[in-house]
């Protein structure tokens, strides 16, 4: 395929990154590596190097919805800056395009356009508004979902199956063995959002003396027996990932695939963790994850001894997440850009 120029549009802050940013971050360094020419365009800030070119649509302010916090470019002057950005693209990437802000005016605007809804949530207090805002997009996008979980959500407001294409993750070098001693049990994101179920991880730490608990992200309440490191950058994240021997993911409600889980597998943790659809859904794999019931403490204390006491092989949780590796998922995602610059093009295909 001839390179393309790819705007992908984030609406969430970079300054403070997700699930969707550090999807569209890794999407674009695939994008890079395979010889397009991608720019991120989403709020933020802080001027890092994040491998990629990106246009950063200034402050974002804070929304509460779906039991975290989302924190958006909304001011008329990001969204003319986001129209901008993207003019010169092939093709225009909006993630969560029907969430208000800068990445819903790119998509109004743009004509080769694909779109991917991540979230999972119940639309019906929100069905009229959402199937509204659809309504205003061009008619001949095409709609992605990351999961089951999200396109139902997202069905409710185009009034279509969209495809399922995964998220994906950027697979780490292999790791050294891990050192002997004690285990290291890892809780990855927000501490301080109810839906994360940072508490129970923090009981298991109570109730496990046989192991060590790191926590990694902001929002640490200074919980007893953990060390909670804060935000880290990627790579101090994956040296502590690399060393652990569990990752704990309690989480609650309000997700719709589980990344988190795939974090943990790529860096050859076993995994325990709540028993949501959306993350069984994903992988699911009796020798190297563990389930609980939500906010089961008891369960969740039983399901880590299990690992701790049996960890599987490092090589085989690393098998599980290949599967979502950029270079199995990647390539759907080029198709589909293809299709849509054939179609705004005009192009004979047949």
């Amino acid at each position: 395929m001839t390179p393309l120029r790819v705007a992908l549009v984030c609406p969430y802050s970079l300054d403070t990154p997700g699930g969707v940013a550090t999807h569209v971050l890794g999407l674009a360094r695939w994008l890079l590596e395979q010889g397009h020419d991608p720019v991120v365009v989403a709020p933020g800030e802080q001027e890092v190097d994040r491998g990629v070119p990106v246009v950063l649509l200034g402050p974002a302010h804070a929304f509460r919805f779906n039991g975290s916090v989302a924190r958006l470019a909304v001011s008329h002057r990001q969204r003319v800056m986001a129209v901008r950005a993207v003019a010169d693209a092939d093709v225009v990437h909006v993630h969560e395009p029907l969430t208000p802000g800068a990445g819903y005016a790119t998509a109004r605007a743009s004509s080769a356009l694909v779109v991917t809804h991540h979230a999972s949530f119940d639309p019906a207090h929100l069905a009229t508004t959402l199937r509204l805002r659809a309504s205003r997009l061009p008619a001949d996008r095409i709609s992605v979902a990351v999961s089951a979980a999200a396109a139902a959500t997202a069905r409710a407001a185009i009034g279509y199956e969209p495809l399922i294409i995964p998220n994906a993750i950027t697979m780490p070098s292999p790791a050294p063995a891990r050192p002997a001693g004690r285990p290291l049990v890892v809780f990855l994101g927000r501490q301080d959002e109810p839906r994360k179920g940072y508490p129970l991880f923090a009981a298991l730490a109570q109730s496990v003396p046989e192991a060590d608990f790191v926590a990694i992200g902001p929002g640490g309440p200074g919980a007893t027996g953990v060390r909670e490191l804060g935000r880290l950058d990627d790579r101090a994240a994956a040296e502590i990932l690399d060393q652990a021997t569990v990752l704990v993911a309690p989480n609650r409600f309000g997700e719709s695939f589980g990344l988190i889980l795939l974090e943990g597998l790529a860096h050859g943790c076993a995994v325990v963790a709540s028993d949501l659809p959306a993350f069984r859904a994903v992988v699911d794999h009796p020798g190297v994850i563990s389930w609980f019931p939500v906010d089961d403490v008891v369960s969740a204390r039983a399901a880590l001894r299990r690992r701790l006491d049996a960890p599987p092989p490092p090589a085989a949780a690393r098998a599980l997440a290949e599967r979502y590796s950029w270079d199995h998922v990647g390539p759907r995602i080029v198709e589909l850009y293809g299709r849509v610059t054939t179609r705004a093009t005009g192009a004979d295909v047949g």
